[in-house]
């Protein structure tokens, strides 16, 4: 693991950002943070174990504490950071990307293990081969490519898979949709649904129910028709510019 360089940024933008977390088979999960470039987030740490920090599809490059609340920071071979800190009252420190993302993190400390922290943004907009893909080709083609892909289990040239936030779906009464997996390129955003008919009786589903502003396609895992009551199936929906599914 290599020392992160300490470096001084400055001017973030405060903004709210919920942190979601849980337990499966009494492990603790990591704590997704959606946080937007330039924002702020409150955030409890552990001051008697490390503590990981990762942002999803970037690698963090810097991390500097203002007012020296951390002990020790090392990165990880993944491109996450290790923090320490013995600090008893809350402190903030800023963290920097590879992409020339920073926020601005006041953590407070408490006792406890240590914790996995996932700060989520959207990387849409950012530069490389998943911007020169989707500008390369016909907008048709493209959308076509990428819905294959992501049926295949495989994606484009510098997609991105990250957690799930905030994401959402507006489904006809009757059914529920449960987001399970995203992926952001540069212009394009790709959201895999559970979609569940919560009925007794079948349910017609079509792609038409599921459009709204900012889609661009609709994928279906089985052909339009009837779901069975109780039944389960996928809906894989592509935006662009952050457009709907949120």
């Amino acid at each position: 693991m290599k020392k992160i360089n300490s470096l001084f940024i400055s001017g973030c933008l405060c903004f709210a950002a919920p942190a979601i977390s849980a337990t499966q088979n009494g492990t603790l999960v990591p704590t997704v943070v959606p946080l937007a470039n330039g924002g702020q987030a409150n955030i409890a740490v552990s001051n008697t174990d490390p503590n990981l920090f990762t942002v999803p599809g970037d690698r963090i490059t810097a991390i500097n504490s203002l007012d020296g609340g951390l002990t020790n920071q090392e990165q990880t071979d993944s491109g996450g950071a290790i923090l320490a800190t013995v600090s008893k009252k809350p402190f903030t420190f800023i963290v920097e990307t590879e992409r020339g993302l920073n926020f601005s993190i006041h953590a407070v400390p408490r006792a406890g293990v240590g914790r996995t922290i996932q700060l989520v943004t959207e990387l849409t907009g950012t530069p490389g081969p998943a911007k020169a893909w989707e500008e390369s080709n016909p907008y048709e083609s493209i959308l076509v490519s990428l819905n294959r892909a992501v049926r295949q289990g495989g994606m484009p040239d510098e997609y991105q898979s990250v957690p799930v936030t905030s994401e959402t779906l507006q489904v006809p009464a009757g059914l529920r949709a449960t987001a399970e997996k995203v992926w952001t390129g540069h212009h394009l955003k790709v959201v895999r649904f559970s979609l569940e008919n919560m009925t007794f009786s079948p349910r017609l589903v079509r792609e038409s129910d599921f459009w709204q502003p900012g889609t661009r396609a609709v994928m279906l895992s089985t052909p339009a028709g009837l779901l069975t009551g109780g039944g389960r199936m996928h809906v894989w929906i592509t935006t662009s510019d952050s457009g709907g599914a949120r």
